[in-house]
């Protein structure tokens, strides 16, 4: 096989449509997916994300102005999370930089290739103003056929130790290696477990994702589809576009602040997002659980409390490590508050008292998971705390 699309159409992958990619929907049920990321290991193709090149003395300084974190503070095989916001300090999109010797490499799962180079070229014509004076080399690695893979689970790092060695397990949280595959290795991840992605060319992805399937049945690994999204991003809330753009792209309202460095000297979108945070949010997100068992919720269904429409439901699923149904509603500020009942979700079935959780809605098996003292695989280890 010389690319990941070969081997998903060779095991009939049902496929879709992800940041204008066409990857993985589902290899198999999604709950067998769920199970997988949550209990064990998942391999998924995570090609839907861009990557952009951004090379040259004066790179940071172009990069820096577009991440609304500190691109600062990384050095050499460490990356940051940040949102891009626009003018009027709404975001954009979020987006992971990663720091090389040479400049920066920019990856997004909502952003294309395209937007990132154009957010770029924007951001140039201020050049005299950034002391940007050798202007960057940006290129999208599209054209070198790059994409991205990820591996995730409460044991993907005794996996990944099987195939480049015990230093992988030692890998902080948001740093990469570079591997003999000529491939990155950069461990992060949104759904609050271990996750590694391999960033490179597509042939050596497609022998990875064949050599982690060589070894990965001792751990029941499955391989997934993008779809497995729509339950851990409830379960582990954070900016996903697909989630919450109808509803708000205001990073106070969604209480993603901690992205955003308010002191460092200007990005895009400074100004609005200080006056944003200054003012009282209206409005704010937070986790919502009904009072009995097999309720249905769903977007847009209203939120009720002291005999008054406070909020709507943005988003509701079945959590299978919870049992029942969570949601993330958009309320009132005077009522996002946690734990507190006397709510009345109004659903099509009619209505159905609910009190406010926080989140994350759960506490993951990777939390409880220690390289040192557990093991999926070695008999004379325990397999978790639990």
């Amino acid at each position: 096989m010389t690319s990941l699309s070969d081997i998903h159409l060779k095991n009939n992958a049902i496929m879709g449509v992800y940041n204008n990619r066409t990857l993985p929907s589902a290899y198999r049920d999604i709950l067998e997916e769920y199970k997988a990321v949550r209990e064990n290991v998942l391999l998924v193709d995570y090609s839907h994300m861009s990557i952009v090149s951004v090379m040259g003395d004066d790179a940071w300084a172009l990069v820096n102005y577009m991440a609304s974190a500190d691109v600062s503070i990384i050095r050499d095989e460490q990356g940051i999370y940040s949102l891009v916001l626009i003018d009027d300090g709404t975001i954009r999109g979020d987006i992971y930089t990663l720091c090389t010797p040479e400049g920066y490499f920019i990856l997004s799962e909502n952003l294309s290739a395209q937007d990132i180079i154009g957010i770029l070229q924007g951001i140039l014509e201020k050049a005299d103003e950034l002391d940007i004076q050798d202007i960057p080399e940006i290129i999208s690695m599209d054209d070198a056929d790059w994409g991205t893979i990820m591996l995730e689970g409460p044991y993907a790092w005794e996996l990944m130790a099987e195939i480049f060695g015990f230093d992988v397990i030692g890998l902080p949280y948001y740093e990469y290696m570079n591997t003999d595959h000529g491939l990155m290795v950069f461990r992060c991840g949104k759904h609050g477990e271990f996750a590694y992605q391999m960033i490179g060319p597509q042939r050596a992805l497609a022998e990875l994702w064949q050599s982690l399937l060589d070894v990965g049945d001792k751990y029941l690994l499955k391989t997934g589809g993008l779809d497995y999204q729509k339950i851990v991003r409830i379960e582990n809330s954070g900016w996903d576009e697909s989630l919450y753009a109808k509803y708000s792209r205001n990073p106070v309202e969604l209480q993603l602040q901690w992205a955003i460095q308010y002191d460092k000297d200007d990005f895009m979108g400074k100004a609005a997002v200080e006056q944003l945070s200054a003012q009282k949010a209206q409005r704010k997100v937070v986790g919502i659980l009904p009072c009995t068992q097999g309720a249905c919720l769903s977007p847009d269904d209203k939120v009720m409390a002291d005999d008054k429409v406070v909020g709507m439901i943005i988003c509701a699923v079945y959590s299978p490590a919870l049992q029942r149904e969570i949601a993330l509603a958009l309320i009132d500020s005077n009522y996002a508050l946690s734990d507190i009942d006397g709510f009345t979700v109004l659903t099509v079935h009619g209505g159905v008292a609910a009190k406010t959780q926080s989140v994350p809605f759960i506490y993951n098996l990777s939390l409880s998971v220690n390289p040192t003292a557990h093991s999926y695989v070695d008999a004379s280890k325990l397999r978790h705390a639990f």
